[in-house]
């Protein structure tokens, strides 16, 4: 539906940027947004959407590997739209070590 692809290297880089997000922040479950990881890393729109592509990709695949260091829970759409935005993660205990 409009999003670009994201290559494997991409995916873990942007896996990496919501598990420093979630951990700098001190919390394992969150409900978040690609814009807010983003933000939160002072990063451009791009990085918006890569991890947006990330995290839809996770969820539709309901992916859940050690590799990327969380897993998505669930979704919650904007307003009245069925396209997910906020994201329900929690971060697998492997990732902790991470940063």
């Amino acid at each position: 539906m409009g999003h670009r692809r994201t290559d494997s290297g991409q995916r873990y880089t942007c896996a990496h940027l919501i598990c420093a997000y979630l951990l700098t922040n001190h919390i394992t479950r969150a409900v978040v947004t690609a814009r807010e990881v983003a933000q939160f890393h002072h990063l451009s729109w791009e990085s918006c959407r890569s991890i947006s592509a990330l995290l839809n990709f996770l969820y539709t695949n309901r992916i859940r590997e050690t590799r990327f260091g969380f897993y998505i829970m669930g979704t919650a759409p904007f307003l009245k739209t069925d396209y997910p935005h906020h994201y329900t993660i929690e971060l697998i205990d492997q990732a902790r070590g991470i940063l």
